[in-house]
């Protein structure tokens, strides 16, 4: 822990879970030079480090809660400069161990695990998405499209949650009870600022348009839930189904919409920045659905 530099009864939020010391060092400096208290969390000093680096990160960059939204605005493009100079989302960077992990892995245990089939000759997973199917080949370590929609491309993120899912999902029946994210187990610390939910470019095309809402999960294999004002469920992968509730709003409240688990989730998704991922890549399903569907209408 360093560089705690407000009062003892300050309560700090965390705004970013960090990779390595070096993009420690560049946040830190951006966000004292503005003159925001911080607080750095590192896993190194545990004796749990080795566990918690792989799990939780390097590290988490903290800084007092009424704070957050100016230190996010000030970091976000550090963040995105810094991204932009790495390959962090080409799917050939995935970490070399998942996949010796999977080709070391028994196919017929993944299978009952993960609720996949596995094709013998071609050495390969095939991995239901959404509405979409993916063919994860363990000998040329890719994951390509192999039928349905194209609205999931296989980037970096998609190929990485698929992989963790393969390795992590265990064989066991859903709860039946609907969770938040800030309802997982560190998910109060985890899911806040930058790794908030990313719902707001669905909201904007959905939020105000429940035609387009329903056509959208129609599209994705969503059925009819009686939540909010309009929900659906989706089976984002054959053990993990989703839940995305729409509150309408009024004249004084602008749309919302919740993202919901069902409380199995930690048992196949067993890193927190895995089950973020996993929004992500669904929250951007449903953005370029959405967009497909004006763009037809618009041309109709």
């Amino acid at each position: 822990m360093q560089d705690m530099t407000s009062g003892p009864s300050t309560r700090f939020a965390n705004i970013r879970t960090l990779a390595n010391r070096f993009e420690a060092d560049l946040l830190l400096d951006a966000l004292k030079r503005e003159g925001i208290p911080t607080f750095l969390r590192t896993f190194e000093e545990t004796a749990y480090d080795g566990l918690f680096v792989c799990q939780r990160g390097w590290g988490w960059l903290m800084v007092p809660e009424e704070l957050a939204a100016r230190a996010n605005k000030i970091i976000k493009p550090l963040i995105e400069d810094f991204q932009s100079r790495t390959s962090y989302l080409d799917s050939s960077e995935i970490d070399p161990q998942l996949w010796e992990r999977l080709t070391e892995a028994d196919p017929k245990v993944i299978c009952r695990n993960a609720g996949v089939a596995y094709e013998p000759k071609l050495a390969a997973y095939v991995v239901p998405f959404l509405t979409a199917e993916f063919l994860c080949s363990i000998e040329r370590r890719s994951i390509d499209p192999l039928s349905g929609d194209s609205f999931t491309p296989p980037d970096f993120q998609c190929c990485l949650l698929l992989l963790h899912y393969l390795l992590e999902a265990k064989p066991l029946g859903l709860s039946g009870k609907w969770i938040g994210e800030k309802e997982l187990p560190g998910g109060e610390v985890f899911f806040r600022g930058i790794h908030g939910i990313p719902l707001e470019p669905v909201t904007e095309l959905l939020g105000r348009h429940r035609d387009r809402f329903r056509s959208v999960a129609a599209k994705l294999g969503g059925t009819p839930e009686p939540m909010g004002d309009l929900a659906f469920r989706f089976q984002a992968l054959p053990r993990i189904p989703l839940l995305l509730v729409l509150w309408e709003g009024d004249e004084e409240f602008e749309p919302k919409m919740l993202m919901r688990f069902d409380s199995t989730i930690s048992s196949h998704l067993e890193r927190l920045d895995a089950v973020w991922v996993l929004t992500g890549v669904v929250s951007r399903s449903l953005e370029v659905c959405a967009k497909a569907l004006c763009g037809e209408c618009a041309g109709a």
